[in-house]
């Protein structure tokens, strides 16, 4: 019972630096997939475009209503 009161006793809080540090870390890490995400959806979107505007292209051009009935 005692080495567990002094195993627990041993163990010191992290310092600020190390504290900094792995706050740092974990941040840098979700910036990162953010970063990613905002890549994928930037990509769907152009895709998405392309896609809209090719349909555009392949759409036939409509001619105007004659007049008079013709």
């Amino acid at each position: 019972m005692a080495s567990l009161a002094l195993a627990t006793a041993c163990q010191r809080e992290p310092s600020f630096d190390e504290k900094f540090e792995q706050q740092s870390r974990a941040l840098s890490a979700e910036a990162r997939k953010i970063e990613a995400e905002t890549r994928a959806q930037l990509a769907a979107a152009r895709e998405a475009d392309r896609a809209a505007a090719e349909l555009e292209r392949a759409r036939p051009i409509e001619q105007p209503a004659q007049k008079g009935g013709q």
